[in-house]
């Protein structure tokens, strides 16, 4: 019996590092490190180059030309305003990429925040230090406008779902014309959703159609909706082009509690109702 105790709980022990594998979740703020100081160990349990830190710990790793940078609003010497919480923002001086490994890996999705003097892209992989399959890639347009004493001022929000486990994220873009602010992992995208009837109160035996309307920050939304009537569902619909429609011309006269669900890889699910008066 003591045997088979053992056995049992190595079997234990080899099993949960597995499970709580990929599941590194928090906020990169940048915040805590000095201006121009690089980042190294910051967020891996040691400290920025300047001494700054440790940071929270999640694990993640960073390639070498990777920098904080303060605003000059701020007593630093970056040439930006607006940012995110108004933090210290990430950027290079030297290279094109600058990488961020993840060494628990990445779920649900990654939300960043960017702003561009020149176009620069995004790339997320399954393994570490930009190896692997690519999960995503997309393109950081050149998003300044109207800005005056700061050159970057306006900070545009990029949101990626994930249906795989990521390892790592590289920016790419010219040195010194692209920052990152904010970066969040692990976190479903924050979404929200309006549920309207075409026409309420309506008439026993008209066709009446439900539209819900879904956003997402920094993503267009991928998934279904699904209707329910008096807790009954009457249809699961995809999202297309940011809504999902169904028309119903069954429901009873009185009061009908209408509700739709948004569920979505990678994106939060959302719940919305109303009621449908039929005369």
């Amino acid at each position: 019996m003591s045997s088979s105790r053992t056995r049992i709980l190595a079997l234990f022990l080899l099993v949960l590092p597995a499970l709580s594998a990929a599941q590194t979740k928090g906020i990169v703020t940048f915040g805590g490190l000095k201006n121009l100081e690089f980042i190294n160990q910051f967020y891996d349990g040691g400290q920025g180059s300047l001494g700054s830190g440790p940071g929270p710990n999640f694990g993640l790793q960073f390639t070498a030309n990777a920098q904080a940078i303060v605003s000059a609003s701020r007593g630093g010497s970056g040439n930006f305003i607006n940012n995110p919480g108004g933090y210290p923002v990430m950027f290079f001086q030297t290279g094109s990429t600058v990488t961020m490994t993840a060494t628990n890996g990445v779920q649900n999705a990654v939300l960043f925040y960017y702003s561009a003097l020149q176009t620069g892209s995004a790339t997320i992989y399954s393994g570490p230090n930009g190896t692997g399959t690519i999960l995503a890639s997309v393109t950081l347009p050149t998003n300044n406008s109207g800005c005056n004493t700061y050159k970057l001022c306006v900070w545009s929000a990029v949101g990626i779902p994930l249906s795989a486990a990521a390892g790592s994220i590289s920016f790419a873009g010219v040195p010194d014309y692209l920052a990152i602010g904010a970066v969040h992992l692990g976190a479903a995208l924050p979404t929200s959703m309006v549920l309207a009837s075409s026409q309420n109160p309506s008439v026993q035996g008209e066709p009446v159609t439900f539209t819900a309307t879904v956003t997402a920050i920094g993503a267009a939304p991928v998934g279904n909706v699904t209707f329910k009537a008096r807790n009954k569902v009457v249809g699961v619909v995809p999202i297309v082009g940011g809504a999902a429609t169904i028309t119903v011309s069954s429901l009873k006269t009185g009061s009908t509690n209408i509700v739709a669900k948004f569920q979505g890889t990678g994106f939060a699910n959302v719940t919305r109702s109303l009621v449908q008066v039929v005369n």
